[in-house]
Protein backbone atom coordinates (compact mmCIF):
# COMPACT_ATOMS: atom_id res chain seq x y z
CA UNK A 1 0.00 0.00 0.00
CA UNK A 2 1.23 3.46 -0.52
CA UNK A 3 2.18 4.79 2.84
CA UNK A 4 1.38 8.58 2.50
CA UNK A 5 -2.21 7.50 1.35
CA UNK A 6 -2.34 4.98 4.00
CA UNK A 7 -1.60 8.07 6.52
CA UNK A 8 -3.84 10.37 5.24
CA UNK A 9 -7.08 7.37 4.95
CA UNK A 10 -6.38 6.50 8.65
CA UNK A 11 -5.82 9.96 10.06
CA UNK A 12 -8.74 11.50 8.91
CA UNK A 13 -10.57 7.96 9.29
CA UNK A 14 -9.60 8.86 13.19
CA UNK A 15 -10.22 12.06 13.09
CA UNK A 16 -14.17 12.27 12.30
CA UNK A 17 -16.51 11.88 14.91
CA UNK A 18 -19.11 9.55 13.70
CA UNK A 19 -18.55 5.79 13.39
CA UNK A 20 -19.09 5.93 9.30
CA UNK A 21 -17.44 7.84 7.01
CA UNK A 22 -18.05 8.68 3.70
CA UNK A 23 -15.34 8.33 1.05
CA UNK A 24 -16.35 10.99 -0.90
CA UNK A 25 -15.36 13.12 2.14
CA UNK A 26 -12.53 11.23 2.39
CA UNK A 27 -11.22 11.72 -1.42
CA UNK A 28 -11.87 15.23 -1.19
CA UNK A 29 -9.51 15.59 2.02
CA UNK A 30 -6.75 13.14 0.13
CA UNK A 31 -7.25 15.31 -2.71
CA UNK A 32 -6.13 18.51 -0.81
CA UNK A 33 -3.78 17.11 1.37
CA UNK A 34 -1.84 15.06 -2.14
CA UNK A 35 -2.44 17.30 -4.81
CA UNK A 36 -0.72 15.08 -7.22
CA UNK A 37 -4.22 12.74 -6.91
CA UNK A 38 -6.17 15.37 -9.37
CA UNK A 39 -5.73 14.09 -12.54
CA UNK A 40 -4.06 10.92 -11.19
CA UNK A 41 -5.35 7.97 -13.66
CA UNK A 42 -4.56 5.75 -11.26
CA UNK A 43 -6.27 7.46 -7.97
CA UNK A 44 -9.05 5.78 -7.94
CA UNK A 45 -7.16 1.85 -8.15
CA UNK A 46 -4.77 3.32 -5.64
CA UNK A 47 -7.63 4.53 -3.25
CA UNK A 48 -9.43 1.13 -3.80
CA UNK A 49 -5.94 -0.82 -2.95
CA UNK A 50 -5.74 1.10 -0.02
CA UNK A 51 -8.88 0.42 1.41
CA UNK A 52 -9.12 -2.89 0.40
CA UNK A 53 -5.19 -3.19 2.54
CA UNK A 54 -6.40 -1.59 5.92
CA UNK A 55 -9.71 -3.69 5.34
CA UNK A 56 -7.66 -7.13 5.61
CA UNK A 57 -5.48 -5.48 8.48
CA UNK A 58 -8.69 -4.38 10.65
CA UNK A 59 -7.96 -0.55 10.41
CA UNK A 60 -11.34 -0.27 8.73
CA UNK A 61 -14.73 -1.89 7.87
CA UNK A 62 -16.27 -2.08 4.45
CA UNK A 63 -19.64 -2.61 3.15
CA UNK A 64 -21.13 -5.93 2.91
CA UNK A 65 -24.05 -4.95 0.60
CA UNK A 66 -24.15 -4.15 -2.92
CA UNK A 67 -25.80 -1.04 -2.04
CA UNK A 68 -22.93 0.32 -0.16
CA UNK A 69 -20.62 0.55 -3.32
CA UNK A 70 -20.47 2.69 -6.50
CA UNK A 71 -19.99 0.55 -8.84
CA UNK A 72 -20.20 2.40 -11.97
CA UNK A 73 -16.35 3.08 -13.05
CA UNK A 74 -13.69 0.06 -12.25
CA UNK A 75 -12.59 -0.64 -9.96
CA UNK A 76 -15.52 0.06 -7.47
CA UNK A 77 -15.43 1.71 -4.46
CA UNK A 78 -17.51 1.78 -1.32
CA UNK A 79 -19.82 4.61 -0.32
CA UNK A 80 -18.45 4.70 3.11
CA UNK A 81 -15.71 2.85 5.69
CA UNK A 82 -16.84 2.22 9.32
CA UNK A 83 -14.18 2.08 11.84
CA UNK A 84 -13.48 -1.24 13.79
CA UNK A 85 -15.46 -1.95 16.79
CA UNK A 86 -12.96 -1.69 19.84
CA UNK A 87 -13.05 -1.88 23.48
CA UNK A 88 -12.59 0.73 25.16
CA UNK A 89 -9.07 1.70 26.75
CA UNK A 90 -8.12 3.93 29.52
CA UNK A 91 -4.54 5.84 28.78
CA UNK A 92 -2.49 6.58 31.10
CA UNK A 93 -1.93 9.88 31.90
CA UNK A 94 1.31 11.00 30.89
CA UNK A 95 3.81 12.30 33.19
CA UNK A 96 4.26 15.57 33.52
CA UNK A 97 6.29 17.76 31.83
CA UNK A 98 6.98 21.62 31.67
CA UNK A 99 6.99 22.49 27.91
CA UNK A 100 8.60 25.32 25.69
CA UNK A 101 6.14 28.83 26.16
CA UNK A 102 5.68 28.77 22.74
CA UNK A 103 4.30 24.91 22.66
CA UNK A 104 1.89 25.69 25.71
CA UNK A 105 -1.19 26.10 24.37
CA UNK A 106 -0.49 22.91 22.13
CA UNK A 107 0.57 20.78 25.33
CA UNK A 108 -2.61 22.26 27.14
CA UNK A 109 -4.90 20.23 24.13
CA UNK A 110 -2.09 17.07 23.31
CA UNK A 111 -4.09 14.18 24.87
CA UNK A 112 -2.99 11.00 22.63
CA UNK A 113 0.48 9.49 22.62
CA UNK A 114 1.15 10.61 18.60
CA UNK A 115 0.02 14.14 19.95
CA UNK A 116 2.68 14.06 22.49
CA UNK A 117 5.32 12.62 20.33
CA UNK A 118 4.93 15.14 18.08
CA UNK A 119 5.35 18.05 20.56
CA UNK A 120 8.29 16.55 22.10
CA UNK A 121 9.85 16.17 18.37
CA UNK A 122 8.92 19.97 17.46
CA UNK A 123 10.31 20.77 21.14
CA UNK A 124 13.48 19.52 20.24
CA UNK A 125 13.88 21.10 17.26
CA UNK A 126 12.98 24.84 18.90
CA UNK A 127 15.89 24.14 21.10
CA UNK A 128 18.20 23.37 18.48
CA UNK A 129 17.05 25.65 15.93
CA UNK A 130 16.08 29.10 17.83
CA UNK A 131 16.68 31.03 14.44
CA UNK A 132 15.89 28.93 12.05
CA UNK A 133 14.88 30.68 8.23
CA UNK A 134 11.61 30.08 6.53
CA UNK A 135 11.97 26.57 4.40
CA UNK A 136 9.27 24.96 2.44
CA UNK A 137 6.58 22.91 4.47
CA UNK A 138 8.01 19.60 2.88
CA UNK A 139 12.01 20.43 4.19
CA UNK A 140 11.21 21.18 7.41
CA UNK A 141 8.54 18.38 7.59
CA UNK A 142 12.16 15.85 6.87
CA UNK A 143 14.05 17.37 9.06
CA UNK A 144 11.66 17.54 12.27
CA UNK A 145 9.81 14.25 11.67
CA UNK A 146 11.91 12.12 9.11
CA UNK A 147 9.10 12.56 6.63
CA UNK A 148 8.52 14.76 4.04
CA UNK A 149 4.87 14.56 3.59
CA UNK A 150 4.19 13.95 7.29
CA UNK A 151 3.91 17.76 8.34
CA UNK A 152 1.30 18.26 6.09
CA UNK A 153 -0.86 15.82 7.18
CA UNK A 154 -0.26 16.60 10.98
CA UNK A 155 -1.69 20.10 9.29
CA UNK A 156 -5.30 18.63 9.25
CA UNK A 157 -5.46 17.80 12.97
CA UNK A 158 -6.80 19.43 15.81
CA UNK A 159 -3.35 21.11 17.36
CA UNK A 160 -3.02 22.64 14.21
CA UNK A 161 -6.73 23.09 13.19
CA UNK A 162 -7.09 24.81 16.66
CA UNK A 163 -3.99 27.62 16.23
CA UNK A 164 -1.99 26.03 18.48
CA UNK A 165 -0.01 25.23 16.34
CA UNK A 166 1.32 27.26 13.39
CA UNK A 167 3.50 26.76 10.52
CA UNK A 168 5.29 30.26 11.37
CA UNK A 169 6.13 28.52 14.48
CA UNK A 170 8.22 26.02 12.64
CA UNK A 171 9.72 28.54 10.25
CA UNK A 172 7.79 26.82 7.16
CA UNK A 173 5.41 27.62 4.59
CA UNK A 174 3.45 25.44 1.74
CA UNK A 175 4.61 25.61 -1.53
CA UNK A 176 1.94 26.73 -4.42
CA UNK A 177 1.47 23.95 -6.96
CA UNK A 178 2.44 26.16 -10.42
CA UNK A 179 -0.22 25.50 -12.83
CA UNK A 180 0.81 25.71 -16.83
CA UNK A 181 0.86 29.68 -17.82
CA UNK A 182 2.20 31.46 -21.27
CA UNK A 183 2.60 35.35 -21.12
CA UNK A 184 1.50 37.35 -24.49
CA UNK A 185 2.82 40.18 -24.01
CA UNK A 186 0.70 43.20 -24.98
CA UNK A 187 -1.18 46.79 -23.87
CA UNK A 188 -2.00 47.60 -20.51
CA UNK A 189 -1.89 46.26 -17.43
CA UNK A 190 -0.93 42.71 -17.13
CA UNK A 191 -3.93 40.46 -16.22
CA UNK A 192 -4.59 36.29 -15.93
CA UNK A 193 -6.89 34.52 -18.11
CA UNK A 194 -6.70 30.79 -16.74
CA UNK A 195 -9.28 27.81 -18.53
CA UNK A 196 -10.47 25.45 -16.75
CA UNK A 197 -9.68 22.62 -19.51
CA UNK A 198 -6.98 21.88 -21.42
CA UNK A 199 -8.46 22.41 -24.58
CA UNK A 200 -9.49 25.73 -24.21
CA UNK A 201 -5.97 26.92 -22.51
CA UNK A 202 -4.33 26.25 -25.68
CA UNK A 203 -6.81 27.65 -27.95
CA UNK A 204 -6.64 30.87 -25.60
CA UNK A 205 -3.29 31.07 -26.02
CA UNK A 206 -2.92 30.22 -29.94
CA UNK A 207 -5.57 33.27 -30.74
CA UNK A 208 -3.71 35.45 -28.14
CA UNK A 209 -0.63 35.21 -30.09
CA UNK A 210 -2.30 35.78 -33.68
CA UNK A 211 -3.61 39.15 -32.14
CA UNK A 212 -1.70 42.22 -32.81
CA UNK A 213 0.64 42.97 -29.81
CA UNK A 214 -0.27 46.75 -30.57
CA UNK A 215 -4.00 45.81 -29.71
CA UNK A 216 -4.02 42.82 -27.59
CA UNK A 217 -4.27 43.12 -23.36
CA UNK A 218 -0.77 42.14 -21.64
CA UNK A 219 -2.12 38.28 -20.66
CA UNK A 220 -1.04 35.81 -18.82
CA UNK A 221 -2.87 32.76 -20.24
CA UNK A 222 -3.21 29.60 -17.64
CA UNK A 223 -4.63 26.13 -17.56
CA UNK A 224 -6.26 25.51 -13.98
CA UNK A 225 -6.08 21.78 -14.34
CA UNK A 226 -9.86 21.29 -13.27
CA UNK A 227 -10.36 20.67 -9.39
CA UNK A 228 -6.48 21.62 -8.82
CA UNK A 229 -6.92 25.22 -9.78
CA UNK A 230 -8.23 25.96 -6.25
CA UNK A 231 -4.87 24.46 -4.93
CA UNK A 232 -2.47 25.84 -7.59
CA UNK A 233 -3.83 29.10 -7.51
CA UNK A 234 -1.71 30.39 -5.11
CA UNK A 235 0.98 30.18 -7.86
CA UNK A 236 -0.25 33.31 -9.17
CA UNK A 237 2.12 35.19 -6.61
CA UNK A 238 5.28 32.91 -9.49
CA UNK A 239 3.92 34.74 -12.36
CA UNK A 240 6.26 37.29 -13.79
CA UNK A 241 5.44 40.16 -14.32
CA UNK A 242 2.46 40.00 -11.51
CA UNK A 243 -0.77 40.30 -13.05
CA UNK A 244 -3.23 43.06 -11.13
CA UNK A 245 -6.33 41.15 -11.85
CA UNK A 246 -7.17 37.27 -12.19
CA UNK A 247 -10.07 36.04 -14.41
CA UNK A 248 -11.52 32.33 -14.94
CA UNK A 249 -14.04 30.29 -17.77
CA UNK A 250 -14.42 26.72 -17.26
CA UNK A 251 -17.20 24.62 -17.80
CA UNK A 252 -21.34 26.49 -17.73
CA UNK A 253 -21.64 23.40 -14.74
CA UNK A 254 -21.99 22.69 -11.37
CA UNK A 255 -18.83 20.87 -11.39
CA UNK A 256 -17.50 23.87 -13.28
CA UNK A 257 -18.76 26.60 -10.89
CA UNK A 258 -17.72 24.85 -7.63
CA UNK A 259 -14.12 25.32 -8.85
CA UNK A 260 -13.97 28.67 -9.65
CA UNK A 261 -16.23 29.48 -6.49
CA UNK A 262 -13.86 27.21 -4.67
CA UNK A 263 -10.75 29.07 -6.10
CA UNK A 264 -12.06 32.65 -5.37
CA UNK A 265 -12.62 31.53 -2.11
CA UNK A 266 -8.66 30.57 -2.22
CA UNK A 267 -7.70 33.79 -3.53
CA UNK A 268 -9.41 35.43 -0.98
CA UNK A 269 -7.31 33.58 2.04
CA UNK A 270 -4.55 34.00 0.53
CA UNK A 271 -4.75 38.22 -0.30
CA UNK A 272 -4.50 37.55 -3.90
CA UNK A 273 -6.77 40.16 -6.48
CA UNK A 274 -10.02 38.77 -6.35
CA UNK A 275 -10.60 35.50 -9.04
CA UNK A 276 -13.37 37.34 -11.33
CA UNK A 277 -15.95 35.28 -14.33
CA UNK A 278 -15.15 36.35 -17.77
CA UNK A 279 -17.73 37.15 -18.16
CA UNK A 280 -17.91 38.43 -21.60
CA UNK A 281 -16.92 34.55 -22.23
CA UNK A 282 -19.78 33.28 -20.21
CA UNK A 283 -22.74 35.09 -21.82
CA UNK A 284 -21.19 33.75 -25.42
CA UNK A 285 -21.01 30.00 -24.14
CA UNK A 286 -24.91 30.70 -22.91
CA UNK A 287 -25.77 32.48 -26.61
CA UNK A 288 -24.40 30.10 -28.40
CA UNK A 289 -23.45 26.17 -26.41
CA UNK A 290 -25.68 23.41 -26.80
CA UNK A 291 -26.72 22.54 -23.60
CA UNK A 292 -26.28 18.92 -22.43
CA UNK A 293 -27.39 16.57 -19.63
CA UNK A 294 -24.89 17.57 -16.72
CA UNK A 295 -23.83 14.25 -14.56
CA UNK A 296 -22.30 15.91 -11.91
CA UNK A 297 -25.24 17.57 -10.77
CA UNK A 298 -27.39 15.51 -8.50
CA UNK A 299 -30.27 17.73 -8.39
CA UNK A 300 -29.37 20.03 -5.59
CA UNK A 301 -31.87 22.86 -4.95
CA UNK A 302 -30.01 25.54 -3.54
CA UNK A 303 -26.92 26.98 -6.00
CA UNK A 304 -27.07 30.42 -4.99
CA UNK A 305 -23.07 29.99 -3.38
CA UNK A 306 -22.40 29.22 -7.01
CA UNK A 307 -24.72 31.91 -8.78
CA UNK A 308 -22.93 34.77 -6.20
CA UNK A 309 -19.47 34.24 -7.88
CA UNK A 310 -21.00 35.35 -11.58
CA UNK A 311 -22.50 39.16 -12.13
CA UNK A 312 -25.62 39.32 -11.83
CA UNK A 313 -27.02 39.44 -16.01
CA UNK A 314 -25.60 35.66 -15.64
CA UNK A 315 -27.05 34.78 -12.81
CA UNK A 316 -30.64 33.86 -14.32
CA UNK A 317 -29.71 32.34 -17.48
CA UNK A 318 -27.45 30.34 -15.45
CA UNK A 319 -29.75 29.50 -12.42
CA UNK A 320 -31.86 27.96 -15.42
CA UNK A 321 -29.04 26.27 -17.08
CA UNK A 322 -28.76 24.42 -13.61
CA UNK A 323 -32.02 23.79 -12.40
CA UNK A 324 -32.51 22.04 -15.87
CA UNK A 325 -29.72 19.83 -14.61
CA UNK A 326 -27.70 20.54 -17.87
CA UNK A 327 -24.14 21.37 -18.73
CA UNK A 328 -22.22 23.70 -21.48
CA UNK A 329 -18.80 22.41 -22.34
CA UNK A 330 -16.47 25.32 -22.27
CA UNK A 331 -14.61 23.84 -25.34
CA UNK A 332 -17.77 25.22 -27.52
CA UNK A 333 -16.22 28.46 -27.26
CA UNK A 334 -13.48 26.69 -29.32
CA UNK A 335 -10.22 28.09 -31.65
CA UNK A 336 -12.27 28.33 -34.86
CA UNK A 337 -14.90 30.93 -32.72
CA UNK A 338 -12.06 33.00 -30.93
CA UNK A 339 -10.32 33.57 -35.04
CA UNK A 340 -13.84 34.95 -36.05
CA UNK A 341 -14.19 37.13 -33.41
CA UNK A 342 -11.03 37.99 -31.89
CA UNK A 343 -12.79 40.82 -29.74
CA UNK A 344 -13.92 37.75 -27.50
CA UNK A 345 -10.24 37.26 -26.28
CA UNK A 346 -9.68 41.02 -26.24
CA UNK A 347 -12.79 41.85 -24.40
CA UNK A 348 -12.50 38.74 -22.12
CA UNK A 349 -10.38 40.55 -19.32
CA UNK A 350 -11.41 44.16 -18.89
CA UNK A 351 -8.82 46.75 -17.66
CA UNK A 352 -11.15 47.45 -14.48
CA UNK A 353 -12.27 45.33 -12.16
CA UNK A 354 -15.98 44.79 -12.56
Amino acid sequence: MTTALVDIIISYVSEQPTSRIRVDGLLRHATAVDPTLVGDPTARARLAGVLAGLAEEGAVVLPKTRTGWDDRTKPPLPLWVGKPAKPRRTLLAPAPRVWPQALEAAAALATRPDELELLDRIATWLRNNPDASPVPLEERSLEILNDEKALAVETTKRLFATGALTLDLLACYPTPVPFPSQHVPGRGPTRLLVAENNATFHSFLEAARRLSPEFRPDLHIGWGGGNQFPTSITAVTLLDPTPTALYYVGDLDLAGLRIATNAAAAAIAHRLPPLQPAAGLYDWLLANGNPRPDRSNTGIADHSDLLAWLPEGLREPVSRLLRARMRIAQETLGLRALRQDPALLMQACPERMT
